[in-house]
């Protein structure tokens, strides 16, 4: 990334292996990643780290992701920072309800990894 500080993500995901794949997908493009297992530890390194993105599964251990969403959105040190939904939960009006939420994108798993980092290039770069 033209000797610019690379962005900061912080990848939400209970899923060990996916959660290396997408931190060495995004590394792969530049961007420095920052691993959460739970929501728990989601929320503390969110407070700590200050991401540039975060990406959040929401079946998570200690709280789901919808909890993480909330306490992130209503918290002024952490709510203006993006949030990508990347999911297997499904419901007809699961997407609307998370951009009402504050949620900038949302992917169901399985995802194209592609449209994901065009999506994720197009959120750092707003």
């Amino acid at each position: 990334m033209d000797n610019k500080i690379a962005k900061r993500i912080l990848i939400v995901e209970d899923e060990k292996e996916l959660l290396l794949g997408l931190s060495t997908l995004l590394k792969s493009q530049g961007y420095s990643t920052i691993g959460a297992y739970d929501s728990t530890f989601a929320i503390s390194l969110a407070h700590k780290e200050k991401p540039d993105l975060i990406i959040l599964d929401l079946g998570l251990p200690a709280g789901g992701g919808v909890f993480v969403l909330e306490n992130l959105k209503n918290t002024v040190e952490t709510n203006d920072i993006p949030i990508l939904v990347l999911t297997a939960q499904q419901g007809a009006d699961l997407e609307e309800k998370l951009k009402k939420m504050g949620v900038v994108a949302y992917f169901h798993k399985p995802f194209d990894p592609p449209t994901l980092l065009s999506q994720i290039k197009d959120i750092l770069n707003s």
